[in-house]
């Protein structure tokens, strides 16, 4: 029995009707996951602006050369962005660790995450036990 030319047009639609089904739900499947978790991963959490508006601003002074403390300390120089400070510049120190850095760079630090670029210490931890 041969097939006629309705039968193979029949094949042929379910074929490619097949074909945009595998294509098109993938791709709006993906769609709709970037459409929805796009906004949540730009705002940081309201807890770090917060902490960010709680952190004073420190004039940094130099400190006297501890004895054997050499010029490569990382104390006076902010080891986020590796640049010196300098006397009277505005510096942020954290709460818990009290590690300081330029306010900027923590300041972006802390957007991405919650804790010293330092130590690691959890600033969540650190500004709860400070309350």
């Amino acid at each position: 029995m041969m097939m006629g030319w309705h039968d193979f047009s029949d094949w042929i639609a379910w074929g490619l009707l097949i074909c945009a089904f595998l294509v098109v739900l993938p791709v709006a499947i993906t769609y709709l996951q970037r459409c929805c978790c796009f906004g949540r991963r730009k705002a940081p959490p309201l807890f770090i602006e917060e902490l960010l508006e709680s952190i004073p601003d420190v004039a940094y002074q130099e400190l006297p050369d501890a004895a054997g403390a050499g010029a490569g300390d990382d104390r006076d120089s902010c080891v986020i962005c590796i640049t010196p400070y300098e006397a009277g510049e505005a510096c942020s120190v954290l709460p818990g660790c009290t590690h300081m850095f330029h306010k900027p760079q923590v300041a972006k630090w802390l957007r991405k995450k919650n804790t010293c670029p330092l130590c690691r210490a959890n600033l969540v931890n650190a500004a709860e036990n400070a309350v």
